[in-house]
């Protein structure tokens, strides 16, 4: 069998495309691969800003929740609660629950609800 030198250029060719296919393969894949490593990080990166933010809010939370509870405790030992407002709501019922008639009773001055009273309305 004869061999010739036309046939080895053709071979070389051939291999060197496939070899450049899978080198530019390989960089794309890498590319591919570094930007999912950095969206995971920025990932990372912003649960853990997030959850220190929370842990902040919480904390402010909680100061200003004693806050409310030491203020309204100092105000219940001024207000009197003298002057009320009341107000009302209704909830018509249905097929199997009655109608309510609420009366809620607020201070005027202070805001807070010192009296709650429902009635109930009954079935025909």
């Amino acid at each position: 069998m004869s061999h010739h030198h036309y046939e080895d250029v053709i071979d070389n060719k051939a291999t060197n495309n496939r070899i450049k296919k899978i080198e530019e393969e390989k960089e794309r894949l890498e590319r591919e691969k570094e930007n999912l490593i950095k969206a995971e990080e920025i990932k990372n990166k912003k649960a853990h800003d997030l959850s220190v933010q929370l842990k902040k809010l919480k904390v402010v939370r909680d100061k200003t929740e004693k806050a409310i509870i030491a203020t309204t405790l100092e105000l219940n030992k001024y207000c009197t609660h003298e002057k009320l407002r009341t107000e009302e709501r209704n909830y018509p019922g249905g097929y199997l629950d009655r109608a309510e008639h609420w009366v809620d009773t607020y201070c005027v001055i202070c805001g807070v609800k010192v009296d709650e009273k429902v009635t109930y309305g009954g079935f025909a």
